[in-house]
């Protein structure tokens, strides 16, 4: 009879050591999975604080360069190639004519603060222009230099994106012998050429 009493006895120790033991490694189970999901939540907070201190850092360079967010981001989408269309559209100086046509290549490009505009015309910078956003509209103002045709003219642009890859505005040149030439502009994005592989 001691022999029947002790082996159900000894069966339910021993199934009591095995659920012990089971029920040790599950909860070294989710241990470890509470700290694993302790780390991934640690990493995606730091990743978050890193994005932030990286826009906060990009307004703090926009803002010093003195331009709001959105308008910064406007003017750096503006880089790059355009062809540029001009046509008189308002003239009373000597030698130019209402209906007047010139095409060139606008290269835009951005640096520190400025809007910075080089003027092509076959393959040859003829003009710079430089000048800010104001508001929805891109004021330009030419630069003089050596050897250009028009020394004292005064020479400005104003532009405004009407299209995704279209701008339209108007170029004007006030000459010291108290005359004017106004052109309509139409400039649209020249495709990007493509890297090799």
């Amino acid at each position: 009879m001691r022999k029947t009493v002790l082996l159900p006895l000894l069966l339910l120790l021993l199934a009591g050591c095995q659920n012990q033991e089971r029920e040790q490694r599950l909860q070294k189970k989710e241990a470890e999975l509470a700290h694993r999901e302790q780390e991934l939540l640690l990493r995606e907070k730091a990743l978050t604080l890193r994005e932030q201190a990286d826009q906060k850092a990009q307004q703090a360079v926009d803002s010093v360069r003195g331009l709001p967010l959105a308008d910064s981001a406007l003017v750096r989408n503006l880089a790059g190639t355009w062809a540029t269309r001009m046509n008189c559209i308002e003239t009373d100086c000597p030698g130019s004519a209402i209906g007047d046509s010139k095409n060139e290549q606008w290269e835009f490009s951005y640096d520190q603060g400025n809007v910075l505009v080089k003027a092509s015309a076959n393959n040859k910078v003829v003009r710079v222009y430089t000048g800010q956003l104001q508001g929805s509209e891109l004021q330009l103002t030419a630069q003089h230099q050596e050897g250009e045709t028009l020394p004292d003219a005064t020479i400005t642009a104003q532009l405004q994106l009407t299209a995704d890859k279209r701008l339209e505005g108007r170029r004007e040149i006030n000459r010291p012998d108290n005359c004017r030439i106004v052109y309509a502009l139409t400039l649209t994005r020249e495709p990007q050429p493509l890297l090799p592989r």
